[in-house]
């Protein structure tokens, strides 16, 4: 994937007049009178923007380009409705869309002059108002003047962003293109699922409430108990009838979902594969951040943090005396714990790695995929009642995040399958529907206010930060981190044809190699630290809120700045040590271990064995607004310096010869 990414980036690098003409095009197009409703210049010119933080574009020439094709598509369109007036409706396609003009015209009546500037941030009216500003007779140096000003607005509002995503995207793969990975998939995932409820509400929704309508007139023309559920459930004259459609839905899809993965897992069916399959992939892209990271998600959705958040709003349901909601709340939360445990025991189904003893090593289904849908889903409920259609929306793609969130975080730490995770999601979702009509039939009086439901929910996931902070987080990471059974080899086996199977370069994803290891050491860590300093290399900067700023300052030297930690299969260098070489160039070592010990004789005690990389470190300032360190291409002059140095202070250093790159072990 990262080789794709860099041929696509060298592509446009060495065509940046193609890179250019797009920006200016998409401007244009985008102002342009109908056309630009559809045209998505605004995308184009945030990925120009990515293009500059990655250094590879001109970031004047980008502004340039989007700035004049902004100014001259509206100017078109102005001259349009200059040329034109009223007769414009009626040409061919600004025909087709008399409902367009309507808005612009009154957006621009509402508005008057400054509507020039502003409209060019609104789609449904940016490519109209310009049009209707030209037919209305609006002088042209007040919307040549508001025309200027928006468009440098415009193209300031997409270009910077761009460039800082673009720059972050630079610094992250340069620390971990599995990092690169992760952002992007995680980033996948929460937007799918925005667009999966936007299109479930403006697509599904009126396809769903037409059969509703038809469902309701039959049970209407045919009584019985079918009808009566069916117009207790979906008789549109409610004014819960909504809410009641959409749990009824959920409740189906949620149980057939649920009841066809558990005849897959029985049957041993393809679903298997899939399993497996996911799990190598997200097992190979594991780093240290990323556990870390994906461990604090991980125990939001814990017993911790689950009976954290279950207290704080039973005490608040209790202090306000909604007692029905309260046992909705309990019961949501205890049946559906039981029913996981249930299924658990009944199924037996291992964990793909296994961390846990007793009932807690059976994975089939995920518990806190389960109890994380239930509480939050139930709690979204619970907000939602009342609000408007974009509250709603609102807070179900907030709920929809969090547990996604804590779904993928069982995938990433390996501990539950892919099937695992979307069952105890989908029986969830199902208990959580069923509940919810249940509900709305029986305590639908009781009215919670939202706010203190919130600062509830705030209050838990504090405190089980506060909880799991310090010892007992770091033990976690490490209950879910692998441990490689260390490995003992003598010394004539190692420097003989030993070295050969150590890996020959770091390696993020599979089938992409970075930069050469051409250092094997085997030393203590302090050890090879007094040999490093005593030979002018010394510790980077720590980072700390300080040094990290300095990163967003063009002026910065480069013995300011921490040194990013590149990732070698997920793990992080454990030493790192820097050598100044001029205010903006620097090398950098970086040693990882092997889990192996050298041992020189059986009177001597074996030493760790490191693998390692040196590199040489540029500053460069793209768009001359921020500072990135670049790691060059030619690693032969850093480690001609590396073990110049290390042979001055006496180390046995021996060169190795392969095919395409030089080893040197050093003992």
């Amino acid at each position: 994937m990262e080789s794709h990414l860099h041929a696509l980036i060298a592509y446009f690098s060495a065509h940046p007049q193609l890179a250019l003409g797009a920006i200016f095009a998409a401007s244009l197009l985008e102002a342009l009178a109908v056309i630009g409703t559809v045209i998505p210049g605004s995308a184009i010119v945030f990925a120009a923007g990515m293009l500059i933080g990655l250094g590879e574009l001109n970031p004047w020439w980008a502004a340039a380009m989007a700035v004049s094709g902004a100014i001259l598509g509206d100017g078109i369109s102005y001259w349009l409705g200059q040329h034109f007036q009223d007769r414009i409706r009626t040409v061919w396609p600004l025909n087709k869309f008399p409902a367009l003009f309507e808005r612009g015209q009154l957006y621009f009546e509402k508005n008057g002059g400054k509507s020039v500037f502003l409209a060019r941030f609104l789609g449904p009216v940016r490519a109209i108002v310009p049009v209707v500003a030209g037919m209305t007779g609006m002088p042209a140096k007040q919307f040549y003047a508001m025309n200027l000003l928006s468009a440098l607005a415009w193209a300031a509002v997409h270009l910077l962003p761009g460039l800082l995503f673009g720059a972050s995207l630079q610094l992250a793969g340069a620390v971990s293109s599995r990092l690169v990975v992760m952002l992007l998939i995680i980033a996948a995932f929460l937007w799918a699922i925005s667009k999966l409820v936007q299109i479930a509400y403006h697509r599904g929704w009126p396809r769903v409430t037409s059969l509703r309508d038809r469902a309701v007139a039959l049970a209407h023309e045919k009584p019985g108990p079918f009808a009566s559920v069916t117009l207790s459930l979906l008789d549109p004259a409610r004014a819960a009838s909504p809410a009641l459609l959409t749990a009824a839905l959920l409740l189906i899809g949620g149980a057939w979902l649920f009841l066809g993965i558990v005849e897959d897992v029985i049957s041993n069916d393809p679903l298997i594969q899939i399993d497996q399959m996911i799990y190598g992939a997200l097992q190979g892209l594991r780093t240290v951040w990323g556990d870390r990271f994906m461990v604090a998600v991980t125990e939001v959705g814990g017993a911790v943090g689950a009976a954290f958040l279950i207290s704080g709003v039973s005490l608040l349901l209790a202090i306000g005396r909604r007692w029905r909601t309260l046992g909705y709340w309990l019961a949501a939360i205890g049946i559906a714990e039981m029913l996981v445990l249930v299924l658990k025991y009944t199924l037996g189904r291992a964990r793909p790695h296994n961390i846990d003893t007793g009932i807690a090593q059976f994975s089939f289904p995920s518990g806190h995929a389960t109890s994380s849908i239930v509480a939050y889903g139930f709690l979204a409920f619970l907000l939602a009642r009342g609000r408007s259609d974009r509250g709603k929306m609102a807070i179900t793609l907030l709920a929809a995040a969090v547990i996604t969130l804590i779904g993928f975080s069982r995938l990433y730490l390996g501990v539950h399958w892919f099937s695992d995770v979307v069952a105890g999601m989908s029986l969830g979702l199902a208990w959580v529907a069923l509940l919810s009509i249940a509900y709305i039939h029986h305590a639908a009086d009781e009215r919670v206010k939202p706010w203190p439901l919130l600062l509830v929910t705030l209050a838990a996931l504090g405190l089980t930060a506060s909880f799991y902070a310090g010892d007992r987080y770091r033990a976690e990471v490490e209950r879910y981190a692998f441990r490689p059974a260390l490995q003992t080899v003598p010394l004539d086996d190692w420097t003989g044809a030993g070295w050969r199977q150590l890996p020959a370069s770091r390696s993020e994803l599979d089938g992409e190699m970075e930069e050469p290891f051409a250092l094997q050491w085997a030393g203590t860590a302090p050890q090879m630290a007094d040999t490093l300093r005593a030979s002018g290399w010394q510790t980077p900067e720590t980072w700390t809120l300080k040094s990290s700023l300095l990163w967003l300052l063009p002026t910065a030297q480069i013995q300011q700045l921490p040194v990013l930690p590149k990732f070698n299969h997920g793990e992080a260098p454990k030493i790192t040590f820097v050598k100044v070489l001029g205010t903006d160039e620097r090398l950098v070592l970086r040693l990882w271990p092997l889990g192996r010990e050298v041992r020189p004789d059986r009177a001597l005690p074996a030493r760790p064995l490191w693998i390692g990389m040196v590199a040489t470190e540029r500053l460069h300032h793209p768009g001359g607004t921020i500072t990135l360190a670049r790691t060059g291409k030619d690693f032969r002059m850093p480690l001609r310096v590396l073990t110049q140095d290390l042979q001055s202070r006496h180390r046995s250093v021996q060169r190795r010869e392969k095919p395409d790159n030089v080893v040197w072990l050093v003992w």
